[in-house]
């Protein structure tokens, strides 16, 4: 699977701070990982959506997110 270098980042951060709170978890996480490298995700495991699609829905969502919160501001000033 290859992933963008932000989300390769974010991976790595959760992986670091896993690490240091629980040792133990981290080391049977690290060797399932060993064990599974060469197996293919299950068909059910598989996103049904081409990962584009779902980045082009998350940027809509965040604008429209934007353009509601600007919306809401510009309503608050004007009761103001």
């Amino acid at each position: 699977m290859d992933l963008s270098a932000r989300e390769q980042r974010v991976l790595d951060r959760i992986s670091e701070s896993e690490g240091q709170s629980d040792p133990r978890l981290a080391s049977m996480l690290a060797a399932f990982g060993r064990l599974t490298v060469a197996e293919a995700m299950p068909d059910r495991e598989q996103l049904g959506v081409p990962a584009g699609r779902i980045k082009a829905a998350l940027h809509a969502a965040a604008r429209l997110t934007a353009w509601a919160g600007n919306l809401w501001a510009r309503e608050e000033r004007a009761r103001t």
